[in-house]
Formats: structure tokens, C-alpha cells, sequence
């Protein structure tokens, strides 16, 4: 989601790396270790908004969301997500309707039925896009 905003929301290329094991230990101590090598920015709040350290004020400014764990409420991710995100009920809810609706065609054979159908003569046919 981060990098889908941050391409969104710039008009220059951007660069990602991934990394094996970034949520390691050693991992998280690595820009603090080398600051004095490697100049290291910060991104500002808005892009990297989260709950536990950022105001109500500046959620509306805000490009990306961490639903970061709040280690005081223990609250789950899925119940902050939709107490945090307003739109958060309406994905989910359509979601779970794509959901019910693969498993019913899937249930049917619906979804098999268009494989093992024979060519058409008449050329190639329309499909319905998911």
C-alpha cells in the first residue's frame, strides 16, 4: 500500500529495494548505525501516518496509513482498521462479496465451464472482466 501511494503521489521515478529479513532486530538498529555513512532522510509525517505517535489533525493530510500495533491497547489490526479507516468497511464488505461469489461459481463450476467449452466458429467472444 506504502508503494502503491508513493507512486501515486509523486512525479518522479522511485526506487524500492526489498530486503530478506528487514523486520530483524539487526535490521531496525542498521540506519541508526549507519547514519555517519550513508545520508539517511526522513519521510515527512503525512507520508507515513500512524496512530500511536501522529495527531487526529494531520490523519487528513495523510498518504499512507500504518495500521501499526499500539502496544497500550492491544488492539487488533482488523478492529483498528476499521475504527482508523472510514472507507475500511466498505472494501471489506466487497471483498467479502467477491468472495462469496467465487466459492458459489466455484461450487457450480461455473468458473470451469468457459475452459472446457468448445471454440466458438463465430471468432473470439466477449468476457466478462472480474
Amino acid at each position: 500500500i506504502m508503494m502503491l501511494s508513493v507512486l501515486k503521489n509523486t512525479k518522479t521515478p522511485v526506487k524500492f529495494w526489498f530486503l530478506k529479513n528487514y523486520l530483524s532486530p539487526t535490521f531496525k538498529d542498521l540506519p541508526n548505525n549507519m547514519i555517519h555513512q550513508v545520508p539517511i532522510k526522513s519521510l515527512p509525517q503525512e507520508w507515513l501516518w500512524c496512530e500511536t505517535w501522529c495527531d487526529d489533525a494531520s490523519k487528513k493530510r495523510a498518504k499512507t496509513i500504518d495500521l501499526c500495533n499500539n502496544p497500550m491497547t492491544k488492539e487488533p489490526k482488523l478492529e483498528a482498521a476499521v475504527r482508523i479507516v472510514p472507507e475500511w468497511q466498505d472494501y471489506d464488505q466487497e471483498i467479502k462479496q467477491l468472495q462469496i461469489r467465487f466459492q458459489k461459481e466455484k461450487e457450480t463450476g461455473a468458473l470451469y465451464k468457459e475452459k472446457t467449452k468448445e471454440p466458438s466458429r463465430e471468432g473470439p467472444q466477449k468476457r466478462e472482466e472480474l
